[in-house]
């Protein structure tokens, strides 16, 4: 009989040192884990910060649109000759500009395997890129669209992947099909000044966030050593770099925090701050035109020459009248000399 009140008083104590403690052992790794995966830690020197002013302004002119990406030739899976080949897209509900001296507005990003990116601003451009010939092998090419600052548009539709040959087919080059993918839209050669953007694409990623501790997949940023975990799909921007060259490592992990579909996943950029001039959507915020230039509604177009302005016509003024004849003065009669006079007298 006394057995059963010490089993009790014994379970109560082990409830109240569970709560006190904050849960079992593996669901205070859980939560540890989903803490440190919600946001970057604010440890060493980085640090994340709202998108400058003038991203803000350009996500609410473009915040409508729905982008669709179209891949028109090659088909997947194509066997390409040797020599360079013509890429065909077709793009709907997303501007294509060009914002000259501004940079580029938005437009779409061409990515063959983990080659630098190909950025195409203009509609005569994205219905037929010649690109060059393909190595020997088999490849994969993304397209999706981009925001002036190279951000990836992530709604439905707005990115597509085909896989491509030349010679012969390699099947341990590429993903398995259907697998998770990391597509690394940012850091680019776009990013030379602070804040710096990290942004990715997550291809046949599996969901979560459906219920709890249905984790799957992190992502895994490394800069120059100090590394934090995010396990959204969400742009960051981040300060903290050195002037000069940064190393970014994105990786992308399972639930356990183990690789996920390695080598594909794990990929290093370089970020050299001070290398360029301060791109104008870095700015707190944009004029009206520039808004308009940099948002696809206005197209950049060139500068009138400058005409020299026709002088005034002088007025007309009434002819001069034309000068009398002067007549000539009548010569005058010879009046004879005194001794004239007199040498006649003498001769009548």
């Amino acid at each position: 009989m006394r057995a059963a009140p010490r089993r009790a008083v014994l379970a109560l104590v082990l409830v109240a040192f569970a709560l006190v403690s904050g849960g079992w052992g593996w669901s205070d790794r859980s939560a540890s884990s989903e803490r440190s995966a919600s946001s970057p830690p604010r440890t060493g020197a980085l640090q994340e910060v709202a998108p400058p002013g003038a991203v803000q302004e350009l996500n609410e002119r473009l915040l409508e649109r729905v982008p669709l990406v179209e891949i028109v030739a090659p088909a997947d899976q194509t066997m390409l000759s040797a020599g360079e080949w013509n890429l065909k897209l077709r793009l709907r509900d997303w501007p294509l500009a060009d914002a000259g001296s501004l940079g580029l507005g938005p437009h779409l990003v061409v990515q063959l395997d983990d080659e630098p990116a190909l950025r195409i601003s203009s509609p005569e451009a994205a219905a037929n890129v010649v690109m060059p010939e393909l190595r020997p092998g088999s490849h994969r090419l993304t397209v999706y669209a981009a925001r002036p600052w190279g951000e990836a548009v992530k709604a439905p539709g707005a990115s597509q992947q085909i896989r491509l040959h030349r010679v012969a087919r390699n099947a341990a080059a590429l993903p398995a099909s259907g697998s998770p993918q990391l597509i690394v839209a940012s850091p680019d050669a776009l990013q030379q000044s602070e804040p710096v953007l990290i942004d990715w694409l997550l291809l046949d990623g599996p969901l979560q966030h459906l219920r709890d501790n249905d984790a799957s997949w992190r992502l895994r940023v490394s800069v120059n050593g100090d590394s934090f975990l995010v396990d959204r799909q969400t742009p960051l921007w981040l300060k903290g770099f050195q002037r000069g060259s940064n190393a970014v490592q994105l990786e992308l992990l399972d639930g356990r925090g183990d690789p996920l579909n390695p080598p594909f996943n794990s990929l290093v950029r370089e970020v050299v701050i001070g290398s360029g001039a301060r791109p104008a959507w870095q700015a707190s915020q944009l004029s009206p035109r520039d808004l308009a230039l940099l948002s696809g509604e206005t197209p950049l177009s060139e500068p009138a020459a400058e005409s020299t302005p026709e002088p005034a016509p002088e007025p007309a003024t009434a002819p001069e009248p034309a000068p009398a004849a002067v007549l000539p003065a009548p010569e005058p009669t010879p009046v004879p000399a005194p001794e004239d006079r007199k040498s006649t007298r003498l001769n009548s």
